[in-house]
């Protein structure tokens, strides 16, 4: 190679380089990335991870204190913004029963959507 071919290789290369910086996804750039889900010890390491905000709809897997999913969503509330749907109890992070109504949806089967009980869940940054 000439000297003036290994330059144009040399600025060719900081271009693509700098289209790669360019198209980054957005999320990343602004920080936002979605939390991970996983079950809570509270709840003996079991979280359901569901076709449907219902407590009656398909069970797809049962999450434990060590495997997550991702959140479907970024906001500043972790795997918000929340669905309203059925039913469920479970204990929740203060020891006590809970009764509540709110589901998150994760990306468990994209591009099908799934949910878990936000009040059963722990999530992490």
């Amino acid at each position: 190679m000439t000297k003036w071919s290994s330059a144009r290789a040399l600025v060719m290369c900081a271009g693509i380089a700098g289209a790669m910086v360019t198209w980054a996804p957005a999320a990343s750039a602004a920080g936002a990335e979605p939390a991970l889900v996983h079950a809570s010890p509270v709840n003996d390491c079991k979280l359901n991870v569901r076709t449907g905000a219902d407590a009656g709809a398909t069970l797809l897997t049962t999450l434990t204190c060590v495997n997550y999913t991702t959140c479907a969503s970024a906001s500043d509330v972790p795997c918000g913004p929340y669905v309203t749907g059925g039913v469920y109890s479970c204990v929740g992070a203060d020891g006590k029963e809970l009764t509540d109504n709110r589901w998150a949806e994760v990306s468990w089967r994209v591009p099908q959507k799934s949910y878990v009980a936000v009040g059963c869940a722990a999530f992490r940054p």
